[in-house]
């Protein structure tokens, strides 16, 4: 035997093992028979199945390490944990092979006896507040369970600081009962009085001395004078009427009224009511102060209870606008929304929200005598239906309560308003004030929920609204070329334009402000929302103060809305104010909006009434929360009752909403918020 002492070679690595194969063929475990491994085997040869003779490779077995099986146990108790909490008392199996919907579903019918579900909008079980003011309590630790107001008639003489839609109101913590949702402008008051006390203090110490000098209401009594100055008053209020009101909701027949007003045989109730509204609506137009009063005490006698029995149009036209006009310039918005209501019903039960089948709805060139009055009628009706219910949307832009069925295709088809001549402007006004009221319907709708409107919700529905906008015939979106009776009609369609992409933007701030992400950086999409939020509210202010009219319902519905768009940089300059390194471009942003805002203010005082507080209200904020008391000039206003002013569309606001912008007390929410770097 021999030996190499030398050194040792290398070899190369072995090659890996081929994987082993199982012994037998599949088709042979299959039989439970002997296989002797052939390719293929013998078995397979005899039972001339040969081409089934294949060998499977042994599957590696992996044994499942302890912690793998506690990580994977842990996420299943995790993830079973949160579906109990999400559909409590419903079995976890029941869910399997449920669509979205019906996941949805179940979600709802849970939330709602959980006191609107807490977790879904964003609260605490600890915190009782909610997106509603069903559980609030006031400052003064006075609950909110028993709701009431009082907007009658018989009061005193003279309008008090504590109505329902007077900031004042909030001021002083006299909180009125009316339900609110977080669409209300109290939410965004509310919010500045919590980053800023003295605001508060200051609107208050205001409202104080407005109500120390009240204005006492001078009515003078007109039935015992001339006849024919009489008839000359009522003439130049129906043409008042009927050059600045009627093409907002053009739902009359302006010839067969003047025909019979002129006639003057018509002594039934529902005309004798129809013609005073329209005399206090027109009275108002024409610049009178105190002469729509005595035309409205006239329309009381025939828009009593008893007008409810005899269901007839004119009477449902009269009470639209009773509730959809006067009562919001006389500062009774609940009443205001309690009477569309019943219109609502009325023209339900006239059958206005269906289309008969036994008319030929499209003839509108209609041939005969009696046909084009027969056309006109149908017209009437439908024009009717749908300002009655374009008056109820704009009423409630800001309320954040249910719509109550004001619209549903599934069962009401009354068809557009229609045009009677090539010329007919009225058709043109208000089909465009349908289309984008049906927008506002479902955006009010959806406030109305539970559960929060999201960004890419409120993204799509500001999309939607930009795009009605862009699509209106140039008439309708500038003055060139456009006629003088559709200026009104038309700025007002504008100012609730931009009204509702603001109440949809301003909404999301307040939901940002409360969630528990304002403890961090904001991202990209919502600082995009604050952005548009500031935009819109810039243009806004430009927009009124580039078309105003001096026409007092003009200013009525213009300082309105110039007082919400005001709302958002004096809550933009409250809180970068209150945050450690504020921002000051966007407080000096902020500031130029307000001093254009009040110049606008001033301009409009002539054509304002005297009771009119916005300028103040907004001054006296402005000054608090910038600490100089000269950037917020002169207000326009003297001394007088500390009514709030105008046009409504917010209605039931100040005093009556007590849950959003109570959060933003928070310390937490005052940095990094409305931040624009």
């Amino acid at each position: 035997m021999f030996h190499n002492f030398g050194g040792r070679t290398k070899t190369s690595p072995s090659p890996p093992a081929p994987a082993r194969l199982n012994k037998s063929c599949s088709e042979c475990t299959r039989r439970k028979v002997k296989c002797d491994g052939g390719h293929p085997c013998s078995s397979c040869a005899y039972y001339k199945v040969s081409h089934l003779c294949s060998y499977r490779q042994r599957n590696r077995r992996n044994a499942v390490s302890r912690s793998a099986l506690d990580e994977v146990s842990e996420r299943l108790r995790s993830r079973t944990d949160i579906l109990e909490r999400l559909f409590p008392g419903t079995p976890v199996d029941e869910l399997i092979g449920k669509s979205r919907d019906e996941l949805l579903s179940i979600l709802r019918l849970d939330s709602i006896p959980n006191a609107a579900a807490a977790e879904l909008s964003g609260y605490s079980a600890e915190e009782p507040e909610a997106a509603d003011d069903s559980v609030q309590v006031s400052d003064n630790g006075e609950t909110t369970a028993d709701r009431q107001w009082d907007e009658s008639r018989h009061q005193l003489p003279v309008l008090q600081a504590g109505d329902d839609i007077n900031a004042i109101n909030l001021a002083t913590d006299h909180h009125r009962r009316s339900y609110l949702g977080v669409t209300s402008i109290s939410a965004i008051l509310r919010a500045v009085f919590r980053l800023c006390p003295s605001a508060k203090q200051r609107v208050a110490e205001h409202a104080k001395r407005w109500s120390g000098n009240p204005i006492q209401s001078q009515s003078v009594p007109f039935l015992n004078g001339d006849l024919n100055t009489h008839l000359l008053k009522e003439q130049r209020c129906i043409d008042f009427y009927f050059e600045h009101v009627h093409t907002i909701v053009p739902m009359l027949d302006e010839e067969d009224f003047r025909t019979s007003y002129s006639l003057a045989q018509r002594r039934d109730p529902g005309w004798l009511g129809l013609l005073n509204m329209v005399l206090t609506i027109g009275s108002i137009a024409s610049g009178s102060d105190t002469l729509h009063e005595q035309y409205y005490e006239q329309a009381r006698t025939f828009l009593d209870l008893d007008s409810f029995g005899a269901g007839n149009l004119e009477s449902l036209q009269a009470l639209c606008l009773l509730g959809g006009l006067y009562l919001h310039y006389r500062n009774a918005p609940n009443m205001a929304y309690a009477v569309l209501g019943a219109a609502h019903r009325i023209a339900i039960a006239l059958g206005l929200h269906r289309e008969s089948r036994r008319r030929n709805t499209n003839a509108i060139a209609p041939q005969g005598d009696a046909t084009p009055t027969k056309a006109n009628r149908i017209e009437t009706r439908r024009r009717t239906w749908w300002s009655l219910f374009c008056l109820d949307t704009w009423a409630s832009m800001t309320l954040g309560r249910p719509t109550c069925g004001r619209w549903e295709a599934t069962t009401m088809d009354t068809l557009f308003p229609s045009p009677m001549t090539e010329d007919d402007n009225m058709a043109m006004s208000i089909c465009a004030s349908v289309q984008f009221c049906l927008i506002c319907n479902r955006i009010q709708d959806r406030f109305a929920q539970f559960n929060r409107l999201t960004i890419p919700e409120a993204v799509a529905f500001d999309q939607e609204l930009q795009a009605w906008w862009a699509s209106l015939p140039p008439v309708l979106r500038s003055p060139t070329n456009s006629p003088s009776r559709l200026t009104i009609a038309r700025e007002f369609m504008r100012n609730r334009y931009l009204n509702i992409r603001l109440i949809l933007m301003r909404s999301l701030i307040l939901y940002l402000a409360h969630s528990h992400i304002r403890t961090v950086q904001l991202n990209t999409e919502e600082l995009q929302i604050i952005d548009t939020c500031r935009i819109v509210a810039s243009e806004a202010i430009d927009s009124i103060g580039l078309y105003w009219t001096p026409n007092r319902i003009h200013v009525w519905n213009s300082a309105w809305y110039l007082f919400q768009a005001c709302m958002i940089p004096l809550l933009s300059i409250a809180i970068e104010s209150s945050r450690s390194e504020p921002s000051t471009e966007s407080i000096a942003s902020a500031r130029v909006s307000l001093v254009k805002a009040l110049e606008i203010f001033s301009e409009m005082k002539p054509w304002m009434r005297s009771s009119d507080r916005g300028p103040d209200i907004v001054a006296a904020i402005y000054e608090a929360i910038t600490g100089e008391a000269e950037g917020a000039g002169r207000t326009p206003s003297q001394d007088g009752d500390s009514n709030f002013f105008g046009w409504y569309d917010e209605q039931l606001t100040f005093g009556t909403e007590l849950d959003w912008g109570s959060f933003l007390i928070d310390e937490d929410f005052q940095g990094g918020f409305l931040a624009t770097q």
